[in-house]
């Protein structure tokens, strides 16, 4: 690797914001720095500024999708050996024998669990920077909505929302 401080750097390529941040949150929570975009021909440019350990791409993406941008970056001197992850919905054959041909070393089919994804980056890399060789196990972390309070009888509609309001504002 050309310098210390890219053996952490990763770059992540996914249109999906939401997807994003929660791969810079599972990397980072694992010492990666993440360098993301939003596109295949932005992530061929920061591959080209610096040499990151990992390359993450989005399968489908505006302006130039993941294989292609896989393909390029492997064309990079840097990157022949580099491990490539897509994260993809489309599971299927087809998809993976594009990326098999493109160069791409892992494939992660969304939806994923974090606890896989560092499974895969574990794999890849031998161990991650932040985790020892007894490093805790990785939680994944699960959002769930809370059920509405009905309306008091008789209030509106509108107070019962002011109530919801008022009462995460007192958490």
């Amino acid at each position: 690797m050309s310098d210390a401080a890219s053996v952490k750097d990763v770059i992540i390529a996914d249109n999906d914001y939401i997807i994003r941040g929660i791969l810079r949150s599972v990397l980072e929570n694992e010492g990666f720095t993440v360098l993301q975009t939003i596109d295949g021909f932005e992530a061929i440019d920061y591959a080209t500024r610096t040499h990151a350990c990992l390359v993450m791409l989005d399968y489908k993406m505006p302006r130039l999708d993941g294989i292609s941008a896989c393909a390029e970056i492997r064309r990079l001197p840097d990157y022949a050996d580099t491990p490539i992850i897509i994260l993809t919905a489309f599971d299927d054959e087809e998809t993976r024998a594009a990326a098999r041909q493109a160069g791409v070393t892992a494939f992660l089919a969304k939806p994923f669990k974090p606890v896989d994804l560092l499974r895969v980056i574990s794999d890849l890399l031998g161990s991650s920077p932040a985790a020892g060789a007894a490093g805790p196990e990785p939680v994944a972390l699960v959002w769930k909505r809370r059920q509405e309070p009905p309306p008091l009888f008789g209030e509106p509609i509108e107070l019962s929302k002011g109530r919801r309001v008022l009462n995460i504002c007192r958490r």
